[in-house]
């Protein structure tokens, strides 16, 4: 894993559940950054979403599709909340995103 890689994920841990804060307004803990998958099998380390324990084990456990469409959601619009919340962050901290 590179070092960029190292970065963003620590930075992406430190985010809010992103189905939880834009479905439901809780700011629940992230628990596990989850990798959208572009080709099966295939992920990147910046393609990652923020959920906690309960929105990554029923992601998982209904297959994507399903929980998906019980929540309205796709891939898009999980990495735009992800990124909304990563300018947040670094907008509120005065950090930096290291090149």
């Amino acid at each position: 894993m590179s070092a960029s890689s190292t970065r963003w994920l620590a930075l992406v841990h430190r985010l809010p559940c992103v189905v939880c804060l834009n479905l439901y307004g809780r700011r629940t803990p992230c628990a596990e950054a989850h990798h959208i998958e572009f080709v099966r099998g295939d992920h990147s380390d910046f393609a990652t979403v923020p959920l906690c324990k309960d929105c990554h084990d029923g992601l998982h456990q209904a297959r994507r599709r399903a929980f998906y469409l019980a929540h309205k959601l796709d891939d898009v619009k999980l990495l735009a909340w992800t990124n909304s919340e990563v300018e947040r962050l670094l907008w509120e901290t005065g950090m930096k995103v290291a090149a």
